[in-house]
């Protein structure tokens, strides 16, 4: 038998904030879960506040109903709420009926499974994956995590995640619009997907970003470093488009390898992440060359936008971040230039204040996208500026903007 664990990730904060939507919530997320796993022939056997436990005959219908609850979870509408998020582990084998309930180590598995994910994840077992017997349901495959230790138990588990490749996070046409009209440029097939290298010292925070990124068709990530002088190495090796780096680690901190990366290869984008804002940092990071500026608390979407902002030229500040730099530069006195900007120059850092990418430059002043680029390189070069953050930050603070 193979069996389906499921909870609500921070489903106690939830009730706290939102009272009695909460309650409707979970109430909701019950009715999807049981939808989805009668489906494929599941039955509860057991609800525990945010829990819900599903016995199925085959692990075949197992994991195929657990890919369903995710995708109805994410397509559903939570109001208040806003998002809820699920964590989910199969797993497989021989147990103990006695009356209605079951006994054995697969649950054990399972519930131990469950505590190692985070919220959008589904996590498998081995007996599972070797049931299934290289079976995936459309659109998924499987990440292998290693052997994990687990709690109580005196082996440690073979794990792995089931990924939804194919769920795309836009789908709806109207909302394509939207996203373009703000300047966050999508990745068509033709050019495939953004490929970003995950650089933190914090295991757990890379894995929760793997997790979402690779819900995203127009995302792969293609490698991960525990410390910027892998970051650096992972970098050279991989060719990423964009870095997500978080700025304090061992070894050597986010802020050198942001700057040995740009140095050695200007056109990787990278993204600065971290835990708090201090306006020294924040200035480094974006004078070492980094085109955005990200908190840790930040919603997963924003980091989405972040990494395509970043990829298309543009620039994604926290508006925190976005608060602090306009204080800073109304503070400060800033020469003026040694060689004055032309009319084109100042009309394109007003488009740069924007976090307009080149191609839009070019598309409103009626010039091609190659001279668009080399205004800009002009522009940073007068200005004695290392970035288009800087760039834009230069044109608000002397009213081009």
């Amino acid at each position: 038998m193979s069996f389906l664990f499921a909870d609500v990730e921070g489903s106690t904060r939830i009730a706290e904030r939102h009272g009695d939507a909460a309650g409707a919530a979970l109430a909701r997320y019950h009715e999807l879960v049981a939808e989805c796993a009668e489906r494929h022939g599941g039955r509860i056997f057991e609800r525990i506040g945010d829990g819900a436990y599903v016995s199925f005959d085959d692990a075949v219908s197992a994991v195929t109903a657990a890919g369903e609850i995710q995708g109805a979870i994410t397509d559903e509408d939570w109001g208040p709420i806003g998002r809820l998020r699920a964590r989910l582990a199969v797993t497989s084998g021989e147990v103990q009926l006695q009356g209605d309930r079951y006994f054995g180590r697969p649950l054990y598995r399972a519930s131990r499974i469950l505590g190692l994910a985070a919220g959008g994840e589904t996590f498998v077992a081995g007996p599972t994956v070797d049931e299934l017997g290289g079976w995936l349901p459309p659109g998924t495959v499987l990440r292998d995590l290693g052997s994990q230790r687990l709690r109580d138990l005196p082996e440690p588990e073979r794990v792995h995640a089931l990924v939804h490749t194919s769920r795309a996070r836009v789908e709806d046409p109207r909302r394509d619009n939207d996203v373009r009209s703000q300047g966050s440029p999508t990745v068509n097939e033709q050019d495939g997907p953004i490929r970003v290298l995950l650089v933190d010292d914090h295991a757990v925070v890379r894995r929760g970003l793997r997790g979402f990124l690779e819900l995203i068709k127009d995302f792969e990530v293609v490698g991960e470093a525990e410390n910027g002088r892998e970051g650096v190495a992972a970098a050279e090796r991989l060719a990423p488009d964009v870095i997500l780096m978080d700025l304090l680690m061992p070894e050597m901190s986010g802020l050198e390898a942001i700057a040995a990366i740009k140095e050695a290869h200007p056109e990787i984008e990278i993204v600065a992440v971290t835990s708090f804002i201090e306006e020294e940092k924040v200035t480094s990071a974006l004078e070492a060359g980094a085109s955005g500026y990200l908190l840790k608390d930040a919603e997963a979407e924003e980091v989405a936008q972040a990494i395509r902002a970043a990829y298309g030229g543009e620039v994604h500040l926290d508006p925190a971040v976005s608060r602090l730099l306009a204080l800073r530069l109304r503070q400060r006195k800033e020469p003026e230039p040694v060689e004055p900007l032309t009319a084109r120059e100042k009309e394109v850092l007003a488009q740069l204040a924007k976090g307009a990418a080149n191609k839009e430059i070019a598309y409103s002043l009626g010039i091609t996208e190659r001279t668009a680029r080399t205004h800009v390189s002009n522009i940073l070069g007068k200005l004695g500026l290392a970035s288009r953050t800087q760039a834009a930050l230069w044109a608000v603070e002397h009213k081009l903007a």
